[in-house]
């Protein structure tokens, strides 16, 4: 397929045109190397014309919650956006885009230290309630994305955890991060490997249509060193009511957001588990 990948030269771009290798892949970026395409997600003319005789959109582009620093910027390029990468998609004939949200639609992160999840383990219909600018952009791209599937577009929305990028180890293991990283640790822990991240993304480009769909990418673990249900309930200090008690029997670490959604319609499972020292396979 010919498939465009916005934001094609960020970190996680890099694995998702690695995992589309099989395809015929154009990178578009705001930045410029070897043969990628320039484009502005501000700007719409310029991203129809970079869009121009693909089939399928990956929508990886914008502003990522680790450097999302000014909440304007972060509202304009990460919601409007998103809004001019489908409406050019739209005009220029793309059968299908791979949107890339976030488990920060949630909500459940630093910005909301008194908002408990609902139920565990969270899965794709828990209520979204975010209130920082990065969790919002995303609701509002999700939103966008929903919108645009009523319009003919197919339409699927990814939602990664935490993507435990190799140079990420010293930062999930509560020591120094990359210099200039402003994200604080995620209040769950959730992550997803960067590989089987773009794996998911792969998957969702063939996979047949149902309808506009969501799914979480999470690993199978948390990274943390406590059972995640007392760890969660000690951190918010409630009960929280655990809807599949086998979840957490089966690996009292296990991630509190599932995977379950992905695995049965992507046919994706995560690979990795996590260690004090890294992720290993």
């Amino acid at each position: 397929m010919q498939i465009a990948v916005t934001g094609g030269l960020g970190r996680l771009g890099h694995y998702v045109v690695r995992a589309l290798g099989s395809h015929d892949v154009r990178v578009l970026d705001v930045g410029a190397e070897n043969d990628c395409v320039r484009a502005d997600l501000r700007d719409l003319a310029a991203l129809r014309t970079a869009l121009r005789g693909s089939e399928v959109v990956v929508h990886l582009g914008g502003i990522d919650r680790s450097v999302a620093t000014d909440d304007a910027e972060t509202m304009q390029v990460n919601a409007m956006g998103t809004w001019n990468l489908f409406e050019a998609s739209l005009r220029e004939g793309i059968r299908r885009i791979v949107h890339c949200s976030s488990s920060s639609v949630l909500g459940l992160d630093q910005s909301n230290p008194q908002m408990p999840p609902r139920y565990l383990p969270i899965d794709e219909a828990h209520e979204l309630r975010p209130t920082d600018a990065y969790g919002l952009s995303k609701f509002c791209g999700e939103r966008i994305a929903e919108a645009f599937s009523r319009r003919g577009l197919e339409v699927i929305v990814i939602r990664p955890c935490f993507v435990a990028f190799p140079a990420m180890a010293d930062f999930m293991s509560g020591r120094s991060g990359p210099e200039g990283r402003s994200e604080p640790l995620p209040y769950l822990r959730t992550y997803v490997g960067a590989d089987d991240c773009a794996r998911g993304f792969a998957a969702a480009v063939s996979v047949a249509y149902a309808g506009f769909e969501t799914f979480f990418l999470a690993a199978a673990d948390a990274f943390a060193a406590e059972p995640t249900v007392a760890r969660l309930e000690a951190l918010y200090n409630v009960r929280i009511p655990v809807r599949d008690r086998a979840h957490f029997q089966r690996n009292e670490f296990a991630s509190p957001i599932s995977h379950a959604a992905a695995t049965a319609r992507l046919g994706w499972r995560p690979t990795t588990r996590w260690t004090a020292e890294g992720i290993v396979a």
